[in-house]
This record gives C-alpha cells, sequence and structure tokens, in this order.
C-alpha cells in the first residue's frame, strides 16, 4: 500500500497520537458481512502551527447553536454541507509523524 513506514522521530517534532477506529459492513439482508479496522492520527491534537497546512479547526456546539437560533430569528435560510471524507482523501504533501498502536511490535 505504501501509504506509511516505520521512521525514526525528527528531534523537533512531536509525533501525534491515533485512535482505533471499527467498522462493521453488513450485506443487504443485514448480516454482518466483515469487520474492518483502521488506526487513524488524532489530527484534533495537533498545534496549528505544527505540519503547515493540516490543522482542521472545529466549532464548538454553543457557537452553532447561537447561528442557527439567529438565523432563526431573523427568517434566514441554512445551509450545511457534510465533508466528513473530504480530510481523508485529501492530498498531504509533507510528512505527519504518528505513534503506534499501543502493542504494536516495532522492529529492532
Amino acid at each position: 500500500m505504501g501509504t506509511w513506514k516505520i521512521v525514526d522521530t525528527p528531534r523537533d517534532c512531536t509525533p501525534l497520537p491515533g485512535v482505533w477506529s471499527y467498522r462493521v459492513k453488513r450485506d443487504s439482508d443485514g448480516n454482518i458481512s466483515k469487520y474492518k479496522a483502521r488506526w487513524c492520527v488524532r489530527g484534533d491534537m495537533q498545534m496549528p502551527w505544527e505540519y503547515n497546512n493540516t490543522y482542521l479547526p472545529t466549532s464548538r456546539f454553543a457557537a452553532v447553536r447561537t447561528i442557527i437560533a439567529t438565523a432563526a430569528q431573523k427568517g434566514m435560510e441554512l445551509h450545511h454541507w457534510d465533508i466528513q471524507g473530504a480530510f481523508c482523501t485529501s492530498d498531504v504533501d509533507t510528512e505527519i509523524y504518528m505513534r503506534p498502536p499501543t502493542g504494536y511490535a516495532l522492529p529492532d
């Protein structure tokens, strides 16, 4: 696959932690067809000044609720886009360092 390799971390870099993402795939009848697991980098743990432009800020729920209330009060129309997969499928032109999962046996 070539998506990652084990390397030494540079001195000026703090590797990011990761998290397991589990998914159960089902067939058209609702029966379990396969189990999938993916090790994902915790991008929310990086600092805005690290790794160039890969930082992705998110909104607080209170701010979103305020915007919705204001729009409702003023009779405005709101639009929403779900770009859940955009970060996962985007091209990254810089190196990102992350810690391996707990229990992963690193080669000597």
